[in-house]
C-alpha cells in the first residue's frame, strides 16, 4: 500500500484500489479512518483477497508511519509498530 500511495507501483496498478472519495460524493464517518474503500465480499476467501485485506491493515497504520518520506523508512517504522502489536 505504501508503494501504491507514492506510486511507485508499475501503471497497471494505478486503479487497483479506489478511494472512498471517488466512491462516494458525500462525506462518510470512514473518510476519518480510511483513505480506500473496501472491495465488496461475499464469502470468508473474498476477505483474503489483496484488495480487501491490504486496505484494512493500511487503515490501521498510523497516520506517521504511513507518511515516511521513503521506503526504508516507512518498512523500519511499520516493523516497529508489527512489533509492538504483539
Amino acid at each position: 500500500m505504501y508503494k501504491y500511495t507514492t506510486s511507485q507501483l508499475p501503471a497497471k496498478f494505478n486503479n487497483y484500489f479506489k478511494l472512498i472519495t471517488d466512491v462516494h460524493a458525500y462525506n462518510r464517518r470512514q473518510i476519518k479512518t480510511r483513505q480506500f474503500a473496501l472491495a465488496t465480499v461475499h464469502s470468508s476467501s473474498g476477505a483474503k483477497m489483496i484488495k480487501y485485506s491490504a486496505i484494512e491493515i493500511w487503515s490501521k497504520i498510523l497516520p506517521e508511519t504511513k507518511n515516511k518520506t521513503c521506503l526504508a523508512l516507512y518498512l523500519a517504522e511499520y516493523k516497529k509498530y508489527v512489533l509492538l502489536s504483539y
